[in-house]
């Protein structure tokens, strides 16, 4: 018997998978931009930004199942979400055009005025932060749920996790210049904001 026959299986060969440990680090950040990519193509409707959010949610919260389809995945979560997410998507863009006119206004008022405005002003806007992070969880999780079982998932949420709630606005703000710097926006800016208010808030399963 010749030495290449007793030789063990695979000794003299190249390992065709040697590779694989490489392949395998790159997965999870090409998912979290795949995902970034389809959630910007949803964001830039306008209509889909709670729908893209939500897909961006689910696919990064569970990378294990998502990773190899994460573009599609969030794709398909975003078509299948559209109609009954879309009035929680406008409602995100008041909010959004709300804060952003309050900026403006409230350095132009007198002190008193703008104590007061503030004191107004910052516990709603707080609780609309909340309450829109809350549903793009809630949405993430189911997304054949109608539209008054996300409401009420999203209520129970913020019912049954109060901290998180607290600590939602800050840390959007926080991760703002994920979304708000362009490089970042086009690699990550919409997938891990979207993954840490996830865990946030206990996950999407």
């Amino acid at each position: 018997m010749s030495l290449a026959r007793q030789a063990p299986r695979g000794i003299g060969r190249r390992d065709p998978l040697e590779s694989r440990g490489l392949v395998r680090l790159l997965v999870k950040p090409a998912a979290f931009l795949g995902a970034n990519w389809a959630a910007l193509l949803g964001v830039l409707t306008v209509v889909g930004i709670v729908p893209a959010l939500a897909g961006a949610t689910r696919v990064t919260g569970d990378l294990a199942r998502h990773e190899d389809a994460a573009f599609t995945s969030t794709l398909r979560h975003l078509r299948r979400t559209l109609r009954r997410d879309a009035p929680a998507s406008l409602l995100m863009l008041f909010v959004a055009v709300g804060i952003g006119a309050n900026a403006l206004v409230l350095p132009r008022l007198e002190p008193s005025l703008r104590v007061l405005a503030v004191g107004v002003l910052l516990p709603l806007i707080w609780a609309a932060v909340a309450a829109l992070s809350a549903y793009v969880v809630a949405a993430a999780r189911d997304r054949t749920a109608e539209r008054t079982d996300v409401v009420i998932a999203t209520l129970a949420l913020l019912r049954d996790r109060p901290l998180a709630a607290l600590a939602a606005p800050p840390l959007i703000v926080l991760l703002s210049p994920l979304w708000l710097l362009a490089p970042l926006t086009l690699a990550v800016g919409f997938s891990v904001p979207p993954w840490v208010l996830g865990r946030l808030w206990g996950g999407t399963a």
